[in-house]
C-alpha cells in the first residue's frame, strides 16, 4: 500500500528558509534536520503522520533548545560613599536562564572567594543584584559574580567595590596586661582614607613623648590604614589607666580604648586566723590581699611542725583563689604546728604571711604499744613488757596504759590494771600480772591512754603461766603382791584439768609401814608409765605405798597411802646361841629369835653332834615358835657336841645359825642362858628383863639398876626364874640394868638397855617472821628415845576456832600460808611418836603485817569525762593485804537535799561491792559539773573512806573553771604561804592552832606591858590597889561575846578584893532601899577601928536582898506595889534569884588583884538586889528578870549616894524618881551557881564562863515586879544575921554576914552604886576616859562631890 506521511512543526513553517528539511528514504522512512537550531523558531513540538488506506497514525516529539550564558549587564568596579545603600548589577541570559551568584574575596586580593553568606550585615543578592544597606568599610574589596546555567563554562567578571570612609577602629576596647617592671607597647590601627592622624590621651589627658620620656609614639602607614605604636618603657603600678586612641581623616574621626592593666604578684595575705581545730584538722581563714590586678588564682597554705624547718619539712595544701577559707587535714593531734599563707596568681606568688603557731588537739592515741612481750614468772604470775606506741601515735602525752587480761578460752571481756607511764625514754614498761591460774593460757592486750582516752588494743598476746603442781593425785592406785620381795603397784594419771602442766612422770613411794613416819626410811621410784614393779623389798613387810605426778613445776598431790605386804619367805638365822651345862649329862642350849623372820616362826629347829674325830651326823630336834631354849639331856659326858638352830615358816627352814660347842660336865658354873638386849618399852606398860641362871649349886642372883643394887618394891620386883619386873614403867626408869649370877665354880652376867618410849615432850616455838597472809615459826623438839613422828601445829583467829596443820619432824621452820592480812593470830604446837601425843607448847599471840587501805592521790585515781568518771582502783594501796571490795557514793557538790534509800544525805549510792581489780566506771553525770565522790575501801583489817573532788568535763572535752570554796581558798592561800607543808595537814586545824599561838602570843604581850606598870608609871595610868578602874560610859553600849573574849574577861573567884585603907568603901550590906537614910554612924570593931563597911537602914529595920520587902515608891499608888518585890506568901520560898546578889566582876586580862586572906573577915558581900537580871554562858543561870528598877531613899548631903539602878533624879526628900530609861546591866553571876555546880564543885571553873555584862535601855512602864526576897534560911537564924529594925541600928558583925553570904568580890558589890550616882548625876551623855579620870582624881583629893559621891568610894566601871 501507499504510505503517506506528513510533519507538523512547532509553529513555524518547516521549510528550508527556517532551516528545516523533510527527507525520505524508502517508502517506510521520513527524517526531518534542521540545522543551525534557533531557541525562539526551533523549540517546540513536532509530529509525525503516517497514514494508507487503511488507516493513519502520529508520533509526537518535543524539540528542546539550550544556549550558554551571554551578558545582559556585566558589573564593572564601584565605589560608594560608606553608609549608604549600594547595588550592582550582574545580568546574563541563557537556556537555561543562567544562575547569577556574587562572592567575595576573603583577603584583600582578588583570590579566595567565598559566598557572601554572613560576610557583611545588610548585604543580598536580589535578580542578581548584590544590594548592600549602609555598606561599611568591612565591605570594602573585591567581588566576584558569576552567571552560570551548565551549558558551557558560564559567565564571570570581577570588580572591585571601594568605601570611601573615616578612620575607622575594629575594636573599639580592649584590655591589654603587662607585668611590672617589664615594656609594654599598645597599638591601635586606623582603617580609612588617608591620610589619618593618630593622637594618644591617658585618662583623658593627652599623652606628650616629650614632655612623659617614660612613653614612646610610633607610626606605621599601611595599605588600609595607620598603625600606631605607644611604647611604655617600664611598667609601674601607677601606669595601669585607659588609654584613648583616636584616628582622624577628611572623612571624620575614631577612637579606640586600651585599658592598661599592669599586673604583679599579689601581696601577702593577712588577718590569718584559725577558726576551728581538732585533733587532726585546722579550719583557718584569712583577708584576701591586693591581688597585683590579676585575680588570684589559688593559695598555698604552708604548715610544718615546729621542730621542721621551712625549707625541707613543710606540706602545702592548694586552695582555689576565689577562698578565703580552708581547712588543713592529715595532721598530727597534740602537736605544735607554724601555719602560713601563699597567695598566687598568672604573674607569680606573693611573699609567705606571718606564720601562726597552731597546737592541735589531743586525741585518744591512735596506735598500739609496740614490743609487747609476755613470759611467766611463778604458776600465778606473768610478766607482761611493751613499749610505748610510735611518737606519731601518741596524740598527746601518754598518761598510762590499760593492761587487759583474760583466759585465753574465755569470751568474757578483759580485767584491766592502770599502769603509770614511764618517762624515761627507751625504758620498757613492765607488769607482773598475778593471782593467775596455774599453767593456763592467758590472753593479754594493751592500750596507752592520755587525756582523751584509750588508744587502740594491742594485738592478742597469748602466753601459759608456769607449769604448776598437780592439783590431784593419780586416780586408781592399787598394789598386788608379786613375791616375798617385789610389789606390782597401778594407776592412772590424775584428770587432765588438774595436772597445772605436762606430767612428766610418776614417783613411787614407799617404805616399810613401821617406820613410815621416817622420811630416811622411804625409798622413791621415778617411772614415766602408769605401772610399776617394785622389787628389792623386805620379805614379809607390811609397806606403805604412794605415789604423786609431777610436772616442771614440781611434785603435785599424793595418793593416800596404801599397804601391801610381802609374802614369806624363809627366814634367816637366829640372831645368837648360846649352850650352858646344867649337869653331867644335860645342856641348855637358848638362841634369840632370827633379826629376819621374814614371815611367821612356826618351829625352831635345834641340831646338835658329836665332835671330834668321828663326827656323828646331826640330829634335829623341833622346837615350838614360842620356845627359845631347848634342854639337851642324855649326853656322854666325855663327848663334845656341837649345837645350831635354824627357824622354819610356813615356805621352809631357814639358815642355820652360828654353832656353839658344849661339853657336858661335873662342875656347873654359873652361867646366864638369857641375851643381853635392848628391851624398848612404852610407857606406863609393864617390862619383865629375862635373867635365866643354870649352875651346881643354885647361884646367886644379883640385879643392878643404873649401877645401882636392885631395891625391891610394888614396881620392882625379882621374879622367882631371875627376871625383873618393872611395872608402869616411866622415862626414869630408862638405863642400864645388870644381872649377874654367882656360885662357887663362877659367874655370869649380862646387861639389858631399857628404853622407854613416851609421847614427846613440848616442843618450843618462836616467831621468825611474818607478811600479810603468812606466819613463819620456828621449831624446836628436844631429843627423846621414842622417834619423832611429827609435829601439829595449832593456830586460830581471835574469836576463831582452832585449826591444825602437821608438819614433819625434820623441819625447824614452818610457814603457815594463807592467812588473814593484819589479823590476829594464837598459835601452839605439839609433837606426837609411836606412843601418843606430848604436852602443847607455850601460845605464841602474833599478827600478820597489814593495815587498812591507804587513799590515792586524785591524779592517780580519778579519770574525767563529759558523762562520766573511771577510778582506777588499782591505784589504792591496799596496805598488804588483799582488797575486798570498794563502797561508791557521789553527790554533787554544795547539794543539801536529805533522801533515803541509795540517797541519803544527798549521797547517791553507786554500788556496795565493786570488785576491787580494774576499772569502775560511775556513769550517767552531767557535764561541766563539779562532784563529790566518796569511796570506802575495805579489806580485811577494816575500812578506809575518803572523799574527792572533781569536774566533769564540757561537752567539749575542756575542763570547768575551779569552784568557788572558801576552804579551798583558805586551803590555796595556806600553800601559797607554807609551800613545805605535806598534803596530809588538816588546814582547819592549823589555823586553829596559830590563833591559839597568836591569843598566848597576845596574852604575854599584854601581862609585860600591864605588870611593869603596876608599880610603875603616870599616876593617872596606874594599876592602883584601890580598885579605881576608868573606864568610858557604857551607856546604851552591848559588849558583844566576841570583843569579851578578846578582853580576856574572866569570871572571878569566890574571894574578895582587899579594901583599901581608909575609903568608905560601899558594899552590899549598905545597898539598903527603904525610907530611911544612911547611918552616920560608924560601929568599931575590936580593935577600936571603925568598919569600913556601913549599911543602910530604914524605920522598919534594916533591908537586904536576903530578907524585907523592896520599898514602894511614894509615886506608886498601893495597886502599883505588885510592880515590886514582895515576900513569899506564907514565909515560903523565894526564886532563884532571891538567895543570892548575882553581881559580876569583869577582870581585864593581867588586871586581876589577888585577894590577902587576911583581910577576908573584914569583906563583907551581899547577894544581888532582886531584879537584876544576868547570863552566863557555859552555866545554868537563873530566869532573867527583864526591865527593872531598884529604887532608894536617903538623906541628902549625908555624904552617902542614894542610886537608882539605871539612873534617876532625887526627888523631895531624897526620894528617887525613876527615868524614863534604865540601863540593866548584864554580868556573869558567879554566885548564881547551882549548888551542884557551885563553888569549889568539880565542875567549876571559868573556861565556860565567857560572857560580859551589856547595858540595855528598858523602859519603866513594862517593868515587872522584881521577885519577891527569899525566906530567912535556917543559917541565918543566928543573932548576927538578924536585922535590925533600928534605923540607927548598925550590922554587928559585919564579918559574920559576910560569910555566911555567898562570897562575892567587892567589886561585884560595888558596882551599882556607881551605875545609880552616874545616872543620878544628870545623865551625862557621853563621860569620856579623861572625865572619869579627873572625876577621880577629884575623888582622891577629898573633894565633896555633888550629888553624894565622897572620896575614896568604889567605883565600878
Amino acid at each position: 500500500m501507499n504510505i503517506q506521511w506528513t510533519w507538523q512543526g512547532a509553529g513555524a513553517a518547516l521549510n528550508k528558509q527556517n532551516g528545516v528539511d523533510i527527507s525520505r528514504f524508502g517508502p517506510r522512512r521520513s527524517i526531518l534536520t534542521i540545522e543551525n537550531l534557533n531557541n525562539n523558531i526551533h523549540t517546540g513540538n513536532y509530529t509525525c503522520l503516517v497514514s494508507n488506506s487503511a488507516g493513519n497514525v502520529n508520533h509526537t516529539a518535543e524539540l528542546i533548545v539550550i544556549v550558554p550564558p551571554r551578558w545582559i549587564v556585566e558589573p564593572t568596579d564601584r565605589a560608594f560613599a560608606q553608609g549608604s545603600d549600594a547595588r550592582i548589577e550582574c545580568k546574563a541570559d541563557g537556556f537555561p536562564k543562567p544562575n547569577v551568584a556574587w562572592k567575595k574575596a576573603a583577603g584583600d586580593g582578588p583570590m579566595d572567594y567565598r559566598d557572601l553568606k554572613g560576610s557583611a550585615p545588610g548585604m543580598r543578592v536580589e535578580d542578581g543584584h548584590l544590594i548592600v544597606a549602609s555598606i561599611q568599610k568591612n565591605s570594602e574589596g573585591y567581588y566576584l559574580c558569576e552567571a552560570n546555567n551548565g551549558i558551557g563554562a558560564g559567565l564571570s567578571a570581577v570588580i572591585f567595590v571601594s568605601v570611601q570612609a573615616p578612620p575607622q577602629f575594629e575594636i573599639k576596647f580592649r584590655n591589654q596586661t603587662a607585668r611590672r617592671g617589664e615594656p609594654a607597647v599598645l597599638q591601635c590601627e586606623a582603617k580609612g582614607e588617608k591620610p589619618i592622624g593618630i593622637l594618644w590621651s591617658r585618662d583623658g589627658k593627652r599623652l606628650d613623648p616629650k614632655s612623659d620620656p617614660g612613653y614612646t609614639i610610633r607610626e606605621e602607614i599601611l595599605t588600609n590604614g595607620v598603625l600606631s605604636d605607644l611604647s611604655v618603657k617600664r611598667s609601674e603600678r601607677t601606669d595601669t589607666a585607659l588609654f584613648t586612641c583616636v584616628a582622624t581623616n577628611a572623612f571624620g574621626s575614631d577612637e579606640t580604648s586600651i585599658n592598661l592593666i599592669v599586673q604583679e604578684p599579689p601581696e601577702v595575705p593577712f588577718g590569718l586566723k584559725v577558726l576551728d581545730k581538732s585533733g587532726r584538722s585546722v579550719q583557718i581563714a584569712w583577708s584576701e590581699p591586693y591581688n597585683g590586678n590579676s585575680p588570684i588564682t589559688r593559695y598555698y597554705i604552708e604548715f610544718k611542725m615546729s621542730k621542721s624547718d621551712w625549707l625541707t619539712g613543710k606540706d602545702r595544701v592548694l586552695v582555689p583563689g576565689n577562698q578565703v577559707m580552708a581547712g588543713v587535714y592529715n595532721l598530727r593531734p597534740a602537736t605544735t604546728y607554724h601555719v602560713r599563707l601563699v597567695a598566687e596568681n598568672e604573674v607569680g606568688t606573693s611573699e609567705a604571711s606571718q606564720s601562726v603557731t597552731i597546737i592541735t588537739a589531743e586525741e585518744a592515741p591512735s596506735g598500739p604499744p609496740t614490743g609487747i612481750a609476755v613470759e611467766p614468772v611463778d604458776q600465778h604470775t606473768l610478766k607482761l613488757t611493751w613499749k610505748p606506741p610510735l611518737k606519731e601515735e601518741w596524740n598527746g602525752d601518754i598518761m598510762g596504759y590499760y593492761v587487759g587480761y583474760k583466759l585465753a578460752s574465755s569470751d568474757k571481756p578483759y580485767l584491766f590494771e592502770t599502769v603509770e607511764f614511764s618517762r624515761e625514754v627507751g625504758k620498757e614498761h613492765h607488769l607482773m600480772i598475778s593471782n593467775l591460774k596455774t599453767y593456763t593460757e592467758y590472753s593479754v592486750v594493751v592500750q596507752a591512754f592520755n587525756r582523751i582516752g584509750p588508744g587502740p588494743m594491742s594485738k592478742e598476746v597469748t602466753q601459759h603461766t608456769a607449769e604448776g603442781k598437780p592439783e590431784q593425785a593419780p586416780q586408781d592406785f592399787s598394789c598386788t603382791t608379786l613375791t616375798s620381795q617385789s610389789i606390782r603397784v597401778s594407776w592412772n594419771s590424775p584428770p587432765l584439768v588438774s595436772a597445772n602442766g605436762v606430767i612428766k612422770g610418776y614417783k613411787v613411794i614407799f617404805g616399810p609401814a613401821s617406820t613410815w613416819y621416817d622420811e630416811k626410811t622411804k625409798e622413791t621410784k621415778v617411772t614415766s608409765a602408769t605401772e610399776t614393779i617394785l622389787h628389792g623389798l623386805k620379805k614379809y613387810t607390811n609397806y606403805n605405798i604412794t605415789i604423786l605426778a609431777y610436772t616442771s613445776g614440781g611434785d603435785g598431790i599424793p595418793t593416800v597411802a596404801i599397804s601391801c605386804h610381802t609374802e614369806q619367805d624363809v627366814p634367816g638365822p637366829p640372831m645368837a646361841v648360846k649352850g650352858v651345862v646344867m649337869s653331867v649329862d644335860s645342856i641348855l642350849v637358848s638362841w634369840q629369835p632370827p633379826s629376819e623372820p621374814n614371815g611367821i616362826i612356826t618351829q625352831y629347829t635345834v641340831y646338835f653332834r658329836t665332835t671330834g674325830e668321828k663326827e656323828s651326823e646331826p640330829k634335829p630336834q623341833r622346837v615350838p615358835a614360842f620356845q627359845t631354849t631347848y634342854e639337851m639331856s642324855g649326853l656322854q659326858r666325855k663327848e663334845r657336841y656341837e649345837f645350831w638352830v635354824t627357824a622354819s615358816t610356813g615356805i621352809g627352814e631357814g639358815k642355820p645359825s652360828k654353832s656353839v660347842i658344849v661339853a657336858p660336865s661335873s662342875k656347873v658354873p654359873a652361867k646366864i642362858a638369857s641375851f643381853a638386849e635392848k628391851v624398848v618399852a612404852t610407857h606406863k606398860e609393864d617390862v619383865k628383863l629375862p635373867c635365866q641362871v643354870v649352875g651346881v649349886p643354885a647361884p646367886e642372883i644379883q640385879w643392878k639398876v643404873k649401877g645401882s643394887p636392885l631395891t625391891q618394891s610394888d614396881r620392882l620386883r625379882l621374879l622367882p626364874d631371875g627376871s625383873l619386873l618393872i611395872k608402869e614403867v616411866t622415862r626414869k626408869d630408862a638405863g642400864i640394868y645388870q644381872c649377874k649370877a654367882e656360885n662357887s665354880f663362877g659367874s655370869d652376867a649380862i646387861m639389858h638397855t631399857l628404853v622407854v618410849q613416851a609421847p614427846p615432850q613440848p616442843p618450843s616455838i618462836a616467831l621468825a617472821g611474818t607478811t600479810g597472809t603468812a606466819i613463819t615459826v620456828r621449831l624446836k623438839s628436844p631429843t627423846d628415845s621414842a622417834p619423832l613422828h611429827g609435829l601439829t601445829l595449832h593456830y586460830k583467829q581471835d574469836f576463831g576456832e582452832w585449826e591444825t596443820t602437821q608438819i614433819a619432824p625434820t623441819i625447824n621452820e614452818y610457814t603457815l600460808e594463807g592467812l588473814s592480812c593484819g589479823t590476829r593470830y594464837q598459835l601452839y604446837a605439839t609433837s606426837y611418836n609411836g606412843i601418843g601425843t606430848g604436852e602443847a607448847s607455850d601460845i605464841l599471840n602474833t599478827r600478820t603485817k597489814g593495815t587498812k587501805p591507804s587513799v590515792p592521790s586524785a591524779q592517780k585515781f580519778i579519770e574525767v569525762s563529759p558523762n562520766s568518771v573511771t577510778l582506777h582502783l588499782s591505784s589504792w594501796d591496799d596496805g598488804g593485804c588483799t582488797m575486798l571490795y570498794f563502797v561508791v557514793e557521789y553527790k554533787q557538790k554544795h547539794h543539801t537535799d536529805y533522801g533515803t534509800g541509795n540517797n541519803v544525805g544527798g549521797w547517791t549510792t553507786v554500788s556496795n561491792s565493786v570488785k576491787p581489780s580494774g576499772n569502775y566506771v560511775v556513769l550517767d553525770l552531767t557535764p561541766a559539773t563539779w562532784y563529790e565522790l566518796r569511796i570506802t575501801a575495805h579489806n580485811n583489817v577494816g575500812f578506809t573512806p575518803a572523799e574527792f573532788q572533781f569536774a566533769t568535763l564540757t561537752v567539749t572535752g575542756n575542763v570547768i573553771a575551779p569552784a568557788r570554796n572558801n576552804d579551798n581558798d583558805k586551803r590555796a592561800l595556806l600553800e601559797l604561804i607554807f609551800p613545805w607543808l605535806p598534803e596530809w595537814v588538816d588546814y582547819n586545824l592549823l589555823l586553829v592552832f596559830l590563833a591559839i599561838i597568836i591569843i598566848i602570843l597576845v596574852a604575854i604581850a599584854i601581862l609585860c606591858v600591864a605588870l611593869p606598870r603596876r608599880k610603875s608609871g603616870p599616876e593617872s595610868v596606874r594599876l592602883r590597889d584601890e580598885g579605881l578602874y576608868a573606864q568610858p560610859d557604857l551607856r546604851g553600849m552591848t559588849l558583844k561575846r566576841e570583843f569579851r573574849d578578846e578582853l580576856g574577861y574572866i569570871a572571878p573567884p569566890n574571894r574578895k578584893l582587899p579594901p583599901v585603907p581608909g575609903s568608905n568603901y560601899n558594899t552590899c550590906d549598905r545597898l539598903k532601899r527603904g525610907q530611911g537614910g544612911w547611918n552616920n554612924g560608924r560601929k568599931m570593931n575590936g580593935n577600936g577601928v571603925s568598919n569600913a563597911y556601913e549599911e543602910l537602914v530604914d524605920g522598919r529595920g534594916d533591908y537586904d536582898c536576903k530578907y524585907n520587902n523592896p520599898p514602894v515608891p511614894p509615886h506608886a499608888s498601893s495597886d502599883d506595889s505588885s510592880l515590886y518585890s514582895k515576900p513569899p506568901i506564907g514565909g515560903g520560898p523565894g526564886g532563884p534569884d532571891e538567895e543570892i546578889c548575882p553581881y559580876a566582876t569583869f577582870h581585864l586580862l593581867g588586871f586581876r588583884e589577888e585577894m590577902d586572906p587576911s583581910k577576908s573577915a573584914a569583906a563583907l558581900t551581899l547577894p544581888h538586889p532582886p531584879g537584876h537580871g544576868h547570863h552566863r554562858g557555859g552555866s545554868q543561870s537563873a530566869p532573867r528578870g527583864t526591865n527593872t528598877t531598884r529604887y532608894g531613899k536617903g538623906p541628902v548631903g549625908t555624904g552617902v549616894v542614894s542610886s537608882v539602878a539605871g539612873g534617876g533624879i532625887v526627888g523631895p526628900g531624897g526620894m528617887i524618881a525613876p527615868p524614863n530609861n534604865v540601863f540593866s546591866p548584864e554580868y556573869d553571876d558567879p554566885a548564881n551557881i547551882d549548888e551542884e555546880y557551885g563553888y569549889g564543885s568539880p565542875r567549876r571553873g571559868t573556861a565556860g564562863r565567857r560572857s560580859i555584862g551589856s547595858m540595855r535601855t528598858v523602859p519603866i512602864p513594862e517593868s515587872p515586879s522584881p521577885p519577891p526576897p527569899p525566906p530567912p534560911r535556917p543559917s541565918d537564924s543566928s543573932p548576927s544575921s538578924t536585922p535590925s529594925h533600928s534605923q540607927n541600928n548598925q550590922s554587928t558583925n559585919s564579918a559574920n554576914d559576910s560569910k555566911e553570904s555567898n562570897e562575892l568580890s567587892e567589886a561585884e558589890c560595888d558596882r551599882d552604886p556607881l551605875i545609880k550616882t552616874r545616872n543620878s548625876i544628870g545623865n551625862p551623855p557621853n563621860l569620856s576616859t579623861e572625865e572619869m579620870r579627873r572625876l577621880l582624881e577629884k575623888n582622891e583629893a577629898g573633894n565633896s562631890i555633888p550629888n553624894g559621891l565622897t572620896p575614896y568610894d568604889t567605883v565600878n566601871v
